[in-house]
């Protein structure tokens, strides 16, 4: 009978040898069909990008020079030179290649310009009169596009001297365009050749070539303007593979012997690049992903057979641990935990075992503290309220004898009074939630005494939203706060003050707003506001301090009421509450 060790030996032997054998597999083929793919399609977007920008500059230069042809300096010289005397033709010479000097510099290619009359008769702006470009004119490159009866293009590359007072010859490609008089279009009055340096084509095409073993650019009639070709690469681009590639007629990727060849087209002037990769520089490029693939599937492998066994061996451990601590909690003991180090999965588990029974003894603390903190504070709203049935009818009494001596002050007083010790009697219970129309008319109550008190003292603004008048608050939410703004805020100022009260509704939040323009907190001082006790002996009425305030809308809204207090000195103290919207439906 085969021991268990041996048995999940030959079946951790069994899984890496398919794992190696399934990794090498799929190396091969990710090779071969998405990561050649990928490489020749980045081959092709870079192609397709040489292209865009080659591109651009053409058409840039032909804009450029079709801005030329319509200016009325050159339209004028084509139409005049040949009716003026020989001083009016040179002065008029010379303005014309003053103005093309002058814009020579919005095109950094161009490095000269020449001006062909019908006659055949040439001006070149690097030696004027000079017969030097007449006879260049008589090149293939310029022969070649009058044969092509093209009204504006590029030619070929050719060599000329590059201005007309040194010998230094470079390579130029000219651009060639057609001048008709704008006044009758059908009419031809001569052409305007800009030749172009080279060397601005060529930095860009070689930059454009770089990851490229062949590159060739071609015109339209099948003429070279820019090649590459690599020494140590055994395939040419030559004319008889281009053709078999069809690629006269089409673009795109080519498969052809030892690599790909990849073609395309300009938009414009029927250009085209062609580029080669060869299989071996594919290879050399896709390498190091070969490499890592190899190198992780092996790795995998050997880290199977090391790391499996003794892993298998740690795991029954650890269990047997947890079991015992899950036991022991079952049976009530919370402050069970395990230790387990094993630098693994199970190391985690035993780690959040740990946290979890933290988390039960916190939230059990927690929950005791919590109702403790619900008794203290309904046995202080209980000890708050002041069962007033003795003096009710010492207070009508009082009201009865006022009114019969026709003292309405007295009257509106000692009915405010009466209200807010009605309301005394129902703090707790189900009637600890009240909608805000209620809360505002014992406020106004309140106020209303604090008036007679404190005459002339402070201004009270009202700013209700119509919606904000039906949603539940907690009884006797806002009078602590509009308390210490009378007694904290203004009175000490010794000035009127005044005291804007707002409530708005936006989505399912009410925002309450008590404001005033006393004397303000200190700053170091509002940390602490909301945990200070209040003299309680400020007024004869019953009254909860802000601590209790905010403990009574925690209790019941939790986490979804915020109360914040801002404040500057001199210049008063801003208190917001947020509750969650609750709508007396009832009402």
């Amino acid at each position: 009978m085969k021991s268990l060790r041996s048995v999940i030996l030959q079946r951790i032997v069994i899984v890496a040898s398919i794992s190696f054998l399934l990794s090498a597999a799929f190396t091969y083929y990710y090779y071969q069909t998405i990561l050649v793919k990928q490489m020749i399609h980045e081959d092709e977007t870079k192609l397709s990008q040489t292209v865009r920008q080659l591109e651009y500059m053409s058409d840039d230069i032909a804009k450029f020079s079709f801005s030329l042809i319509i200016s009325g300096q050159l339209q004028s010289f084509y139409k005049t030179y040949d009716q003026l005397d020989t001083f009016g033709q040179f002065a008029m010479l010379q303005d014309t290649l003053d103005y093309l000097d002058e814009n020579k510099g919005l095109r950094k290619e161009v490095s000269s310009f020449a001006l062909l009359f019908p006659n055949g008769r040439v001006f070149w702006s690097e030696a004027r009169n000079d017969q030097y470009f007449s006879e260049h004119l008589k090149e293939d490159w310029y022969q070649n596009h009058v044969q092509s009866r093209q009204q504006h293009a590029f030619t070929e590359p050719h060599d000329m001297i590059i201005t007309g007072n040194s010998v230094n010859v470079g390579k130029m490609i000219s651009f060639i365009v057609t001048v008709k008089d704008i006044e009758q279009p059908g009419r031809t009055i001569g052409e305007l050749i800009l030749n172009l340096d080279y060397e601005s084509f060529e930095q860009l095409l070689d930059f454009g070539s770089a990851d490229f073993e062949e590159f060739l650019w071609r015109n339209d009639a099948g003429y070279l303007l820019y090649e590459k070709e690599n020494p140590a690469s055994d395939i040419s681009l030559t004319p008889s593979l281009l053709s078999a590639a069809s690629v006269k007629e089409e673009e795109g990727i080519f498969r052809i012997q030892g690599g790909y060849m990849l073609v395309d087209r300009f938009e414009i002037n029927n250009w085209e690049l062609v580029s080669f990769i060869s299989n071996a520089s594919l290879m050399e490029r896709g390498k190091i992903v070969l490499y890592l693939l190899g190198f992780f599937s092996l790795t995998s492998t050997i880290l199977i057979l090391l790391l499996m066994m003794p892993a298998i061996f740690r795991i029954t451990r650890p269990i047997m641990r947890l079991y015992h601590a899950m036991n022991a909690v079952s049976s009530g003991n919370l402050h069970t935990s395990v230790y387990i180090r094993t630098g693994d999965e199970l190391e985690k588990l035993g780690q959040g075992f740990n946290r979890m029974t933290n988390q039960l003894q916190v939230h059990l603390e927690e929950s005791i503290r919590h109702e403790k903190d619900k008794r203290e504070l309904e046995l202080e709203l209980l000890l708050s309220q002041l069962n007033p049935h003795f003096v009710y009818n010492t207070l009508n009494a009082v009201i009865y004898m006022a009114q019969k001596q026709g003292n309405d002050d007295i009257v509106r007083m000692v009915g405010s009074f009466i209200r807010i010790l009605q309301d005394a009697t129902k703090m707790g219970g189900a009637q600890s939630l009240i909608p805000l129309r209620e809360e505002i008319g014992l406020l106004r109550d309140y106020i209303s005494i604090q008036s007679y008190r404190y005459i002339d003292m402070f201004e009270v603004i009202w700013d209700i939203q119509e919606e904000a008048y039906d949603c539940l608050v907690p009884r006797n939410l806002i009078q602590p706060f509009v308390e210490n703004a009378i007694f904290h805020g203004i009175c000490p100022k010794e000035a009127q003050g005044t005291i804007r009260i707002s409530a708005s509704v936006s989505k399912s939040v009410l925002t309450i707003q008590i404001e005033d323009d006393g004397i303000g907190i200190e700053a170091d001082q509002l940390p602490t506001i909301w945990d200070k006790g209040e003299n309680k002996k400020n007024s004869g009425l019953r009254h909860i301090g802000l601590s209790h305030t905010r403990k009574r809308a925690e209790h019941l809204f939790g986490r979804q009421a915020s109360m914040r207090m801002e404040s500057s000195p001199v210049q008063g103290t801003t208190v917001t509450v947020e509750l969650p919207r609750l709508v007396n439906h009832g009402s």
